[in-house]
Formats: C-alpha cells, sequence, structure tokens
C-alpha cells in the first residue's frame, strides 16, 4: 500500500523545505509546483494561465451557486468547459494527484491533496500541516524574497488568506484546524529540520504497520 504525506502549510513556515527533506529521506517522488505543470499537460491549459490562479479559489461567487458541487465530476464533465479557470486548474490537479497516488508512496504539498485523496482505496494518508508565528514566517519570507519586513509580513497575511479561502471553497472544511491533520507541527519551535524529523518518525511507524 502506498503511504501518501500531504502536507498543508501557513506561508513562509518551511512547509515546502519540509516536505522535500522528508520525500529525500525515504528516495519517494515530491510534488508541489510540478503539480500545476502536470494538469497543464492534461487538461491542455495554458502554463501561465495555470500558474497566476495556483491555489487561488474562483471568485465567481454566483457561478458556484449556479453550479452546485461540481468540484470533483472531472475533465470530461459537460459543465468542465464552462468553468473559471481557477476551479478548472482545481479539478484536473485533483485527477493527476489521484493519478500520482497510485504509483506509489510521495509526498504532496498543498492542493488539498488530503480532502482529494480520502476516499481512495489502497493509499495510507499521512496528512500533515505546518505552521508558526507570524514573526517568524515573515522574516524567513524576507530572506527568501529580499523584502522589507512591512511587506514581507503582509505577504504572509495575504497569502494564508488565499489559501485559507481556496481550501475552505473546496473542501468545505476549515483550513488549519488541527482535527483536519493527523498532525500539526510548530515549525518555529522544532526548526525546518526537527519537524521533517517528526514527521519521518511518524510516516515511518506508519510504514512498519504494513
Amino acid at each position: 500500500m502506498s503511504l501518501i504525506i500531504t502536507i498543508g502549510r501557513q506561508f513562509g513556515s518551511g512547509g515546502r523545505d519540509v516536505g522535500e527533506k522528508v520525500a529525500k529521506h525515504f528516495g519517494i517522488p515530491f510534488y508541489d509546483k510540478e503539480l500545476v505543470e502536470m494538469a497543464a499537460q492534461k487538461s491542455n491549459l495554458s502554463h501561465e494561465a495555470l500558474r497566476e490562479v495556483d491555489e487561488h479559489a474562483t471568485n465567481s461567487f454566483l457561478y458556484s451557486l449556479a453550479s452546485g458541487n461540481y468540484s470533483l465530476r472531472g475533465i470530461n464533465a459537460p459543465i468542465y468547459y464552462e468553468m473559471p479557470i481557477n476551479d478548472k486548474l482545481f479539478i484536473a490537479q485533483a485527477e493527476v494527484i489521484k493519478e500520482i497516488a497510485k504509483q506509489g508512496s510521495c509526498v504532496i504539498v498543498g492542493r488539498c491533496a488530503d480532502y482529494v485523496l480520502e476516499e481512495e482505496k489502497d493509499v495510507e494518508l499521512l496528512n500533515v500541516f505546518i505552521h508558526g508565528g507570524i514573526d517568524y514566517r515573515a522574516k524567513r519570507v524576507m530572506e527568501a524574497l529580499g523584502l522589507s519586513q512591512a511587506k514581507a509580513r503582509d505577504k504572509v497575511i495575504k497569502t494564508d488568506k488565499q489559501r485559507r479561502t481556496y481550501y475552505d471553497y473546496y473542501t468545505s472544511r476549515d483550513w488549519g484546524v488541527m482535527s483536519n491533520y493527523d498532525m500539526c507541527v510548530n515549525a518555529e519551535k522544532f526548526g525546518i529540520d526537527g519537524t521533517a524529523d517528526l514527521v519521518i518518525s511518524c510516516a515511518q511507524t506508519l510504514m512498519d504497520k504494513e
């Protein structure tokens, strides 16, 4: 049975870095931005356009009300061609995520992978959420992007809001609420390496059960 480690993360918390370390430790594939490229190939949509709306929910509220719960009907559903591009990306990514989960164990960052895979058979999920204090995350963003403290803090707040809206919209769950995950880790307290070690330990426990 495949073990799929899904990582939700606050912006600037280091979730991607943690995911890469976990994937490297186990020698398994790692997916983050790569999912956008794979979704573009699957859907024949523009890579550039999809990158612009990655992890952004549609802002077409009236369309959503009229369409109902269509988010997982698939690319071949007739209504797919009428959807906003945000929804097309979510559907294409969801299909890609299901396909790669069937290929074997891997680490997937974001894209509501925990929700997409929750009913998949022959898949063991370890759903992780990485978080940290806003000052800690803003400092990391400052260093990574060369922003001022004020701009880094603003980007952290806005990106978290986007991710929360995206996750809540497509899953009807609450982003970052611990009951939605198997483990929530404060990367500020444990550091990137320490956080990765915690995830690795839990993942190994699940693997040893097989």
